[in-house]
Order: C-alpha cells, then sequence, then structure tokens
C-alpha cells in the first residue's frame, strides 16, 4: 500500500546550489507533522515515490536521520514550471523503496534559481514497501465480466481550492454491475492540476495518488496506469486500493487553479460478484 503527502514553501531568492526547506502541509493530511517535516510511520515507514514542481526548481533533498552516515539524496531533474512536465519527471523507488525509521522527522529540502522568492511544491508518496501483485486476467469468457480489466471514465464539476486538496465527487459515465473491483491506476485531468489522491469511502485510511494532468495529451508518469499507453508494458505498482461498487473512491485533487471541470480515468480489474464483506 502507499499514501501520499506533500510539501510546499515559498523559498527566497535563488542560488545554485543553496537548498531552504519545504514544509510538510498538514492541512487534509493523514499522517503526523513533526516540526515542518511529516512523522513517519510505522505502517508507511518507505519512500514509494517523490515529484518536485516549480517555475525554477532546480534540486530536491530528501533528509532523514537514518538516511546517514550517507549524503542525504538530491534528486534532479525536476519539473519545471507551473505543470508537471510531459513525460513527467518523477523519482519512482517502488523497486526497491528507500527505508526510513518510524517516528523519525522527515523533510523536504529544495533549491531554485529565480532571481526572486517562488513556491516550490513536492509530493511524496510513502508505502510499507509491499506491491499487491493483480489478479490472473480473464483469458477467455467471464461470468459478469470478472477477470477483466477495463477503463472506467468519470467526470465532476468542482470549484477546486488553488493550491490545497479539495474532495471530488466522481460521476460515472456508467454505473459499475455489483461486485468487487480493484483499482490498479488513475488518471486525472483539470486545467491547473498537479497531483490527485484517492480517498476511499470506507477503509483503508491511506491515500494512494499520482500526477495530475493539464492537458489531454500530457502523459502520466511511468507506473501510475496499468497499461503504459505508450509500450503496453503493465504497472509495477500493483493495487492500489479496492472497493465494492457502490463505494467508489473519491479523490483529492491539488490543483493551481480554481478549475470547474475535472476529466477522471480509473483503471479498474472486476475481482467478483462479491458485494459486502464475507458475501459470496
Amino acid at each position: 500500500m502507499f499514501h501520499m503527502e506533500v510539501f510546499r514553501s515559498s523559498l527566497s531568492s535563488g542560488a545554485t546550489d543553496v537548498f531552504q526547506q519545504v514544509n510538510y502541509v498538514a492541512t487534509n493530511a493523514v499522517l503526523a507533522q513533526l516540526n515542518n517535516g511529516v512523522q513517519v510511520s510505522a505502517e508507511l515507514n518507505k519512500l514509494h515515490s517523490l515529484f518536485g514542481v516549480g517555475a525554477h526548481l532546480q534540486n530536491v533533498r530528501a533528509q532523514s536521520p537514518s538516511m546517514l552516515p550517507l549524503p542525504y539524496p538530491t534528486y534532479n531533474p525536476n519539473n519545471i514550471g507551473t505543470a508537471i512536465e510531459s513525460p513527467a519527471k518523477f523519482w519512482d523507488f517502488v523497486r526497491a523503496p528507500k527505508p526510513l525509521r518510524p517516528t523519525e522527522e522527515f523533510d523536504i529540502y529544495a533549491s531554485q534559481l529565480n532571481a526572486g522568492a517562488e513556491t516550490e511544491t513536492v509530493f511524496v508518496n510513502f508505502t510499507d514497501g509491499n506491491v499487491m501483485a493483480p489478479p490472473p486476467l480473464a483469458t477467455g469468457p467471464t461470468v459478469n465480466g470478472n477477470g477483466q480489466f477495463f477503463i472506467a471514465h468519470a467526470t465532476a464539476a468542482t470549484t477546486l481550492t488553488a493550491n490545497a486538496w479539495t474532495q471530488v465527487t466522481p460521476v460515472l459515465d456508467f454505473a459499475l454491475p455489483a461486485g468487487t473491483y480493484a483499482l490498479m491506476g488513475a488518471r486525472v485531468v483539470t486545467a491547473g492540476c498537479l497531483a490527485f489522491r484517492m480517498l476511499p469511502i470506507v477503509t483503508p485510511l491511506w491515500r494512494p495518488g499520482g500526477v495530475g494532468c493539464q492537458t489531454n495529451d500530457q502523459l502520466d508518469s511511468p507506473g501510475q496506469r496499468f497499461i503504459n499507453p505508450l509500450d503496453g508494458t503493465r504497472s509495477h505498482w500493483g493495487v492500489w486500493l479496492t472497493f465494492y461498487q457502490n463505494t467508489v473512491p473519491n479523490v483529492h485533487i491539488w490543483s493551481t487553479s480554481a478549475d470547474t471541470a475535472e476529466d477522471m480515468f480509473f483503471d479498474l480489474i472486476k475481482l467478483s460478484d462479491t458485494v459486502t464483506a464475507g458475501a459470496q
């Protein structure tokens, strides 16, 4: 399982390789704040993925005491501008998640090259290191679609709050048949979208997320979609979460503007006809 949080700060006049702290955003966060960083969770004590975006962002640096005595890792390139680039500049640790020590402080620092102050944003997914493998896909006719992969499209007309998480309720084009579904990937498109995370209606608490898109031809980050639209390979991120047809997750969207139209695409596999816990 994995879960997304965000760090965001205005950094003073930029200079090459001069790092300043990017503060953890505690509003609508699940993980606990510790000083200006996040307290590493016992359940999610590894790094899953990381991406930064800013108009003149240079480097992103992750810092946590357990990383010593090795140098703190510094990530470059990053997304330059007001949107995630296409293809996304994205740091993916899923195949070898970076370990952290529970309860320690995890911080983000960054450098920027603007002549004046500038706000930088860094999204981080934390994980327990376990990847839930996708179920076997059906290779022939199935009963009620069980075992089949498909993409469900949804829309919404929620006015987003700029530079904050806004909860959006997706309206599917077609209702899902009764049953249990696995979310294998997702895509969200709005005019100012930087990132999104899934918001389960029931358990679990965690909110897995990915890169947002601002145009219809913008590429999602590799691994974020169950099937890569460029080469057809399947994602190594595994199952994001499971849900019943009547508990389709809501979506948290982080946008740079007050968008009023949202497009959402959910990569799904129908697991079974089960509609309640313990039912057959």
